[in-house]
């Protein structure tokens, strides 16, 4: 027979529950609190180093913003927009198209990623723009807000590594700009030269571009600094002022930056084309253009053929 004082051996593996003692009563349990479990614990003192879990990284939908300029311009244009497209084009900032057929009221825009997030004077140029008439003065003032917000925003482009052939079977286009560099711009003028392909699409990045009516002779990039001549120039017979017509137009480019006016850049301006006189062949090498252009435009047919046959 046990002893009243002698201390009751629990069964192994049981937990010992507190006991709340009361004066001549037997002994109570105290009663248990529940349990309380967070569903995310950072650093929690409690738990051990290895055993503390981190907070969720929230992830925001990738079409948030997008939505978001979309809902900010529809506010401002009454509801017009169906669809809005977010683009890397630098070339053509901002375009607008119907929305539906046959329902001219709803729109699509297809503006450039730099408009996300844009402050508010410069999205209700945007909606001016898409509402006003094309070419109206309102237009021209919301296209001027518009483009001094992209050049603040636009992202750095890196420049494209391209293969310069300026080398070609009749003329070296290297030596052609040297030459006019040091006679008309004083050495001052740094620019790469290329032969493009003869099949005429060679100047995609140019933003003005020396042209007759149906052949593109020549474009200047202005984000790379680069002069690009058809490759149909390049064959006996051209006289070599013609060549240097050309390159003389695309290095006066270089020189002079596009002019805003009205809203609008304005490349050929009248200073740029009294410069442009300053080469004397000029009127000699525009009228050999215009008299062999089915020459320039046959000899462009037949390179664009070989270049088929061998792809």
């Amino acid at each position: 027979m046990r002893s009243s004082t002698q201390a009751l051996r629990r069964p192994s593996g049981t937990a010992e529950s507190p006991v709340r003692r009361t004066h001549g009563r037997a002994a109570v349990p105290a009663p248990r609190r529940p349990l309380q479990l967070e569903l995310f614990v950072t650093g929690h003192p409690a738990l051990p180093e290895g055993r503390r879990s981190v907070l969720p990284t929230v992830v925001p939908h990738p079409e948030a913003p997008r939505l978001e300029l979309q809902r900010a311009l529809n506010r401002l244009t009454g509801g017009r927009l169906s669809s809005l497209i977010l683009t890397d084009n630098r070339r053509t900032i901002l375009s607008v198209q119907p929305g539906r057929p046959g329902d001219r009221s709803q729109l699509t825009l297809r503006i450039h990623h730099s408009f996300v997030g844009a402050p508010p004077e410069v999205l209700q140029a945007v909606a001016a723009f898409v509402e006003s008439r094309k070419g109206s003065d309102r237009s021209r003032e919301a296209l001027a807000v518009i483009r001094q917000h992209f050049a603040a925003h636009r992202p750095e482009r890196r420049p494209r590594r391209a293969t310069l052939r300026s080398e070609g079977v009749v003329f070296d286009l290297d030596e052609i700009v040297k030459d006019l560099n040091q006679r008309y711009f004083g050495g001052r003028l740094s620019v790469g030269v290329t032969w493009g392909r003869s099949s005429g699409g060679a100047a995609h990045h140019c933003r003005r571009r020396r042209t007759t009516s149906s052949l593109q002779l020549g474009s200047y990039s202005y984000e790379d600094r680069l002069i690009r001549l058809h490759g149909a120039l390049d064959q006996p017979g051209i006289p070599r002022y013609v060549i240097e017509a050309v390159v003389f137009h695309e290095l006066l480019h270089a020189d002079m930056p596009p002019v805003v006016q009205n809203g609008r850049r304005c490349f050929h301006t009248p200073e740029f084309r009294r410069r442009e006189r300053e080469y004397r062949h000029l009127d000699k090498a525009d009228r050999w253009i215009q008299e062999h252009l089915p020459d320039l435009l046959r000899a462009r047919a037949e390179a664009t053929a070989r270049r088929r046959r061998r792809t």
